[in-house]
């Protein structure tokens, strides 16, 4: 596919993202007052994240709140069976979500802000993450996310896809704003009216599935705290996750439901912990007595109402509740998570705004397991019936435990789907970066291959080295043994006119931007790929000033030579240029660049295998008319050398070979050939 262009739409929303950032962070520290975990980590809005190369190479997902990031949750534990921990970065928008992440997995994984919708700010988050996939949950799809992702050929995967079609008629609107992430996006859908709209608007039926609602897969948390005798001795009334339109409708309607049940309580769970004192208040002014959880306050006979003004409770109460209710269904909000409630085998009220999970509302009540009410009137008959029917409501129960069990498997399906978005992928290569510094130096580590006290001294080791030819013939190569293994060690130069102006200096940039730790870090992932190319051991970025000098060692292929010197000895054989086709083939379909692909970078080993070598400059990169100019740098190269050297065991016969190994070819135009 090729690179994403920018549609006048696209421009317009990076202006206006532009204009309204810093009023957006001003909104942040504003409602920092009341929650001051919106003033935590600004700077992370704006992309400046701490830079980790341990985490480079690995997963981004983004749970914009605590309802993705408990849908998230099974996906989670699914992936961390693959990866390691620390190749795992969670961003939410809210410190609500960073705190149900916390709350469950503590310090195992790592919590980032999500940059705002900038240009620069999605640049520098992508810069200092550096991640080889973003898995999005639900429904969190930001055009400029999307397309600094396309820009550099970073899969993107919606998971848990829900889109109403209110949703989809806004996209349609508005057509430009997306137009460059339909047809890159992976989906895997909830349902398969989400998977539709998805689909009418551009995502590419092969990249579409229907998985299932990963929240019928939320394990319910085990039973902990029982309850007090005098709340045993109550018919406990949950409204969870309350805005102020549901708060509304069930006060108008508790003081004749209690009339009619004296051992009926309210709990009320408000779903934004900075209401809390709001909805006291306003139950203080309508003379309901009530008792508050934050302040230890325990119900008596006289509690009308229960508020639970804490986070991570409301599971405890559905468990124990008589009749619960979904907040922000009759509030306009589109409604909260019916599966809490039916994980416990608990039936459901719910009111009109259902929008955020149709589906999931319409199956529930088809199958009787929620009961739809439309303000304080139909609510008080309704929560009326359930009290005076205790069977009744149960059966209801146990069709919402049924309705769960027989849609659980989704975590399964969806993990297929993103194992299939990532490709053959070892997560387990990616170990943990060992970073530091030795005066002015930065230096970055594989701890396996070389220790702390050997990477200060090592480009600088007076051992006994062997130069190596390589593609520029400067020979900035050398080879050292360090602990029984071979190391190559190569000094970055210039190349061309700018060697005359300085040979081995580079305007100053970041570390984790200069040349050796972006070889650095493109071998670890491409190692994580699986593909023909050594392993990175040490990079070293060296400060002069305004400039920089780098080094970069990595592990020596054994028992190889590059192929100048394979057709100086003798002619390779079919088998040989097969496996070098081969070789340049699953660099490209990575989508891995190549700046320098000549015939003295890649080798052949003594079984026969091939690999790559030598990825200063090199990237991973949209688009396909750059693989048809690889291919055709390597010609020049192999001819180049035949002028050059005798004896040169080459003639042009041999490239078939070499294109029968890499397949069909790209063209200059994006589609493919089987011709060189």
């Amino acid at each position: 596919m090729n690179p994403p262009r920018a549609t006048t739409t696209l421009r317009a929303y990076r202006l206006l993202s532009r204009a309204l950032a810093p009023l957006l962070l001003g909104w942040l520290w504003w409602r920092g007052r009341r929650e001051p975990g919106y003033r935590e980590r600004l700077a992370e809005r704006l992309g400046h994240l701490p830079i980790e190369p341990s985490r480079f190479g690995g997963l981004w997902l983004h749970a914009a709140s605590v309802g993705e990031v408990q849908a998230a949750r099974p996906l989670i534990e699914a992936l961390l069976r693959d990866w390691p921990e620390h190749a795992i970065t969670v961003t939410t928008q809210t410190p609500t979500g960073a705190a149900a992440l916390r709350a469950t997995w503590g310090d195992r994984l790592v919590h980032r802000y999500a940059p705002i919708d900038t240009p620069g700010a999605v640049r520098r988050f992508l810069d200092r993450l550096q991640p080889q996939t973003l898995v999005l949950v639900e429904r969190e799809l930001w055009p400029q996310w999307l397309f600094a992702c396309a820009e550099r050929a970073l899969p993107v995967l919606l998971v848990n896809a829900r889109l109403s079609e209110s949703s989809a008629r806004s996209y349609r609107r508005w057509p430009g704003l997306m137009a460059h992430a339909w047809p890159r996006l992976g989906v895997a859908a909830a349902d398969a009216a989400s998977a539709e709209r998805l689909r009418d608007l551009g995502v590419a039926v092969e990249h579409l599935a229907v998985t299932g609602n990963l929240k019928f897969d939320v394990a319910a948390p085990a039973q902990a705290e029982p309850l007090s005798s005098a709340l045993q001795a109550r018919h406990l009334v949950v409204a969870g996750s309350t805005h102020e339109g549901d708060e509304a409708a069930w006060l108008d309607a508790w003081p004749s439901l209690r009339e009619r049940h004296p051992q009926a309580l309210l709990v009320l769970v408000p779903r934004h912990p900075q209401r809390f004192d709001a909805v006291a208040a306003e139950l203080q002014r309508r003379g309901l007595p009530l008792a508050r959880r934050s302040r230890g306050e325990a119900a008596n006979d006289q509690t009308s109402v229960l508020l639970i003004d804490a986070m991570g409770e409301l599971m405890h109460w559905y468990r124990h509740a008589s009749v619960c209710f979904v907040g922000g269904t009759i509030a306009p909000v589109g409604g909260h998570n019916p599966l809490e409630p039916m994980a416990l085998g608990q039936a459901f009220l719910f009111g009109p705004h259902t929008a955020n999970a149709q589906a999931l509302f319409d199956d529930a009540q088809a199958a009787g397991a929620g009961l739809a009410v439309h303000d304080a009137a139909t609510l008080a008959h309704a929560v009326d019936d359930a009290l005076r029917e205790p069977a009744a409501w149960a059966a209801r129960g146990a069709a919402a435990r049924a309705l769960v069990d027989a849609n659980r498997g989704a975590t399964e399906r969806t993990l297929a789907v993103v194992r299939a978005r990532l490709g053959d992928v070892d997560p387990s290569t990616l170990v943990p970066v060992q970073t530091g510094t030795h005066g002015s130096d930065t230096l970055w580590r594989d701890p396996r291959t070389v220790n702390a006290v050997q990477a200060q001294a090592l480009f600088e080791t007076d051992a006994t080295t062997e130069h190596l030819a390589t593609g520029s013939g400067r020979g900035q190569a050398r080879l050292v043994h360090l602990d029984g293994h071979g190391l190559v060690l190569r000094h970055y130069r210039r190349g061309g006119l700018m060697a005359r102006l300085s040979e081995d200096r580079f305007w100053r940039e970041p570390a984790h931007l200069s040349r050796a730790m972006r070889e650095f870090a493109l071998l670890r992932l491409m190692r994580s790929w699986r593909l023909p190319v050594p392993a990175p051991a040490l990079a070293r970025h060296r400060p002069h000033g305004p400039v920089y000098s780098a080094d970069i060692a990595v592990g020596l292929i054994e028992g190889s030579r590059n192929l100048v010197q394979r057709l100086q000895a003798a002619r390779p054989s079919a088998n040989d240029w097969a496996a070098l086709g081969r070789a340049i083939r699953a660099l490209h379909d990575r989508q891995v660049f190549h700046a320098d692909l000549n015939a003295h970078n890649l080798l052949l080993d003594m079984q026969g295998r091939a690999w790559v070598v030598d990825f200063d400059k090199c990237a991973v990169r949209p688009g396909e008319a750059w693989k048809a100019d690889n291919l055709a740098r390597l010609q020049r190269s192999l001819r180049k050398e035949a002028a050059r050297l005798q004896p040169f065991h080459w003639d042009e016969s041999q490239w078939a070979s070499l294109i029968a190994g890499y397949g069909p070819t790209p063209s200059a135009g994006g589609t493919t050939d089987s011709t060189p």
